[in-house]
């Protein structure tokens, strides 16, 4: 019996709380009283409770009788708490005992791991108080990659501070063997356990790939790592400027001409004379033409997948073809075609074709005089055009920016896609290791390489699409508006166009010409 007054008798039997209403009038506000007495007393709603104060003589059921405590568990097993169901009189009198009563009721649970000195003073009936709390499992550490750095191309800065475009340490010699990179693999993790006691497997830590030419690298196994090393000796090389490689390097140590004939290698070439009239030398990597003299009526000179540099400068002739994917660094450049990332050139640039993203001709001393110079951002010379007026062309176009952000949009939705198909495969594989414990046979074998095949497959193509990314918000972050500094003189005659906006000075002028609220500044 838990309530008996002149209006009803309140007991408990099979855990369920039932009241037999001896007579109505009893107050529905005044049972939240007797709740506040019996902790226990769980009402199963307000519409019974009603019913069953307003019908006499009808056993009714009105709620459950809850345990001292009651326990409660996550889901994932990882923690536990308890309510103590009793009034803070009857807590305060019987602390000792009841935490007693907590520590068993734990114990009828099987909560076996991680459970919590229970503090009597951090317990407030009624409230849930933790418990136990499980170890959660830690994944490994992930892959380590690391590369040898990529060096500047720099030019020596000379004692008065200006750059000295006829002196560059242009080639990083490789020897045969020579460390070009690492990987440290990824650690297993620390497993984990549930407040049962039972283990929860840990991850392992996420692979990476290490990219590189196998042609002119291979894997070395080490203590405790991977490391590239070089098959043959030859140039540092980065292939689409993140994939080290090391080119095959031909030296030649006289002129190209009647003795060599033509070159066309694949790697990286040095030559220490000259390239003479009508030859060519075409090269995957840098090319290094190091003759004082420079070259003259070449037919061309093209890097296909890096730099370039001619210590003497360029008479064309209207025929010199000069190319590199990469930045081209040269003295002069005289009636030829030159097409590269970066133009730097230290004297001046005579009826040329040029096309660069940016275009530098020494801003103190400078010219560029006749032809066409076409820069996707910048260029920059001291004098433009000549006294007799000269033709001189001068383009900067500038960049689309909205058509870049349509193309990173798409990629990046193309990008999610594969992360998800990617952790789909992690996990398949995932459930094979740790249910096999034994080497996989036959179908199983093949099946198993076939899913780690997609699963590296898929990691290329996102490091890929993460790079196309990359390369397109630095694009764009790193666009600046198109300009055209002259800092000395710009002669009339010369043609100033930013994007499709164009203007012939009339008049000698300098400054740094750019399009502001839609009009040339010219």
């Amino acid at each position: 019996m838990l309530v008996q007054n002149d209006y009803f008798d309140m007991y408990v039997e099979d855990n369920e709380v039932l009241l037999n209403l001896k007579k109505t009038g009893y107050p529905l506000k005044s049972f939240d009283m007797i709740t506040r007495e019996h902790p226990r007393v769980k009402l199963t709603s307000f519409p019974a409770l009603r019913k069953a104060l307003t019908e006499i003589g009808n056993e009714q059921k009105i709620g459950s009788y809850s345990p001292l405590i009651d326990i409660v568990i996550s889901t994932n097993n990882m923690r536990a708490e308890f309510i103590l169901n009793t009034t803070v009189t009857e807590f305060e009198k019987n602390k000792d005992l009841m935490i007693q009563e907590i520590e068993m009721a734990l114990d009828a649970h099987s909560i076996l791991f991680g459970r919590l000195d229970i503090d009597k003073d951090d317990i407030v009936p009624g409230r849930l108080t933790l418990a136990a709390v499980g170890l959660e499992p830690r994944q490994g550490a992930d892959a380590q990659i690391t590369y040898i750095k990529k060096p500047e191309k720099k030019p020596i800065i000379r004692e008065d501070g200006l750059a000295d475009y006829y002196e560059m340490n242009f080639v990083t010699h490789i020897k045969k063997g020579e460390w070009l990179g690492e990987k440290i693999p990824p650690q297993e993790g620390k497993p984990g356990k549930d407040i049962f006691g039972n283990p929860i497997q840990a991850l392992r830590g996420t692979d990476g790939i290490l990219r590189y030419d196998r042609k002119s690298i291979v894997e070395v196994e080490e203590p405790g790592k991977i490391v590239l090393r070089a098959l043959y000796g030859g140039s540092l090389e980065f292939i689409d400027g993140n994939i080290v490689s090391v080119s095959k390097q031909l030296i030649i140590n006289g002129d190209v001409g009647p003795e060599t004939g033509s070159i066309n290698f694949d790697g990286a070439v040095t030559v220490y004379g000259t390239v003479l009239a009508g030859y060519a030398v075409n090269a995957s990597g840098d090319i290094s033409i190091e003759g004082n003299e420079g070259v003259t009526n070449a037919k061309e000179i093209c890097s296909a997948e890096g730099d370039l540099y001619i210590k003497g400068g360029v008479f064309g002739g209207d025929l010199s073809v000069i190319e590199a994917s990469g930045d081209i660094y040269i003295k002069h450049a005289n009636n030829c075609k030159l097409h590269a990332r970066e133009l730097h050139v230290g004297l001046y640039i005579l009826g040329s074709e040029v096309v660069a993203q940016k275009v530098f001709v020494d801003k103190n001393k400078g010219k560029i005089i006749g032809g066409r110079v076409e820069a996707l951002y910048r260029i920059e010379c001291g004098y433009a055009g000549n006294s007799h007026e000269r033709t001189t062309h001068l383009h900067a176009k500038g960049i689309d920016k909205d058509m870049i952000y349509r193309e990173i949009q798409q990629m990046a939705i193309d990008l999610k896609e594969l992360q998800s198909t990617s952790s789909t495969l992690e996990s398949q594989l995932s459930l094979i290791d740790s249910k096999s414990d034994s080497q996989l046979l036959g179908s199983q074998a093949e099946a198993y390489e076939k899913l780690r095949d997609a699963l590296n497959a898929s990691r290329e193509r996102m490091f890929e699409l993460d790079h196309e990314i990359q390369l397109g918000l630095h694009k764009i972050k790193t666009a600046i508006p198109p300009q055209i500094e002259i800092t000395q003189e710009a002669n009339a005659g010369v043609i100033i166009q930013i994007g499709n906006k164009s203007s012939i000075l009339n008049k000698t002028t300098k400054g740094v010409f750019e399009v502001v609220d839609e009009i040339l500044n010219v």
